[in-house]
């Protein structure tokens, strides 16, 4: 079997790492720059605590299908803003090929459906942590768990993604509509990465700040009203619950916000509270969310995002 993994950031690294682990041929859809060029000489992974590393060495690493092999399987890791980059990977889809998003933010769904069709997309989110020291190289940073499953009801045979999942040393369940998770994982990114993003606190800090503990409680409510407007009913404290359990099992890890501000990159600003944001009603609704959109968008902004 191969496995292709769009996106070898840091999440998509450990993604990749563990099917190797696992016995599986992972390649991976890269575009270039810095990242490619490393992968292409390897993988490493470093231990949580940093006492060891890991090498590893891709079937292929290119961002030209042509130079691929066709796949089993398409794991996407991009970040939301660059999902309809991965449209030339459709040309390595086997005839019984499935497309698994465990990207943040919402509307990812939609739109690889349009590019591979809704039949053949299982969605979910991943709540473990993963730390980009440099091009090609990442620190594991805990993990909790991973739900999945069909995005529509007439879909491909696909729960045998969440045994490779499985097989592969992660925590995965298969559920049979992914929407819930997928709007727990946006409220409790709202909470953890924009707060981390302004903050530099890592998940530890925050669960440490009492403070910032009342902060993010404020912008999870926000983020269930946007859900049951969405259609998707979320009670808050079973968001608390899976907040709690995410970010004491992740402690170490800086959120992914926090990583690409510091290093100047385009943070998920738009799909993260601003997917909260679509679902507001008036505008001075969501204040806590739109706060931190506001200084978040302004600082994309000014670096030319």
């Amino acid at each position: 079997m191969i496995v292709t993994v769009a996106g070898c950031g840091a999440l998509g690294s450990i993604f990749a790492s563990k099917l190797m682990d696992a016995g599986y041929k992972v390649q991976a859809f890269q575009r270039k720059g810095a990242t490619q060029d490393a992968l292409k000489k390897g993988l490493t992974i470093r231990s949580g605590d940093g006492s060891s590393e890991r090498e590893y060495q891709f079937l292929e690493v290119s961002d030209d299908p042509a130079f691929l092999k066709p796949s089993d399987l398409i794991i996407v890791l991009v970040k939301s803003f660059s999902t309809p980059e991965v449209h030339p990977v459709k040309e390595l889809m086997k005839e019984k090929a499935v497309v698994l998003t465990l990207q943040n933010g919402i509307g990812n769904a939609e739109t690889l459906s349009a590019i591979f069709g809704e039949k053949r997309i299982c969605a979910g989110v991943a709540h473990y942590g993963a730390i980009r020291l440099a091009p090609g190289v990442v620190q594991e940073a805990g993990g909790a768990f991973i739900a999945l499953g069909p995005w529509v009801k007439d879909h491909i045979p696909m729960d045998w993604v969440e045994k490779i999942l499985k097989n592969s040393g992660f925590q995965s369940e298969y559920v049979a509509d992914p929407r819930p998770w997928i709007w727990k994982k946006l409220a409790v990114n709202s909470m953890v990465n924009t707060t981390a993003a302004l903050t530099g606190f890592n998940n530890a800090g925050l669960m440490n700040s009492a403070l910032i503990m009342q902060l993010m409680e404020s912008i999870g409510k926000e983020a269930v009203t946007a859900a049951g407007r969405a259609g998707v009913k979320i009670e808050f404290e079973d968001l608390w619950k899976v907040f709690l359990e995410n970010i004491s099992k992740t402690a170490a890890n800086i959120p992914s916000m926090l990583q690409d501000n510091r290093a100047g990159r385009r943070m998920e600003v738009d799909t993260i509270p601003g997917g909260v944001l679509r679902y507001a009603e008036r505008d001075e609704e969501f204040p806590y969310t739109r706060a931190m959109y506001a200084i978040l968008k302004a600082i994309d902004t000014e670096r030319g995002y």
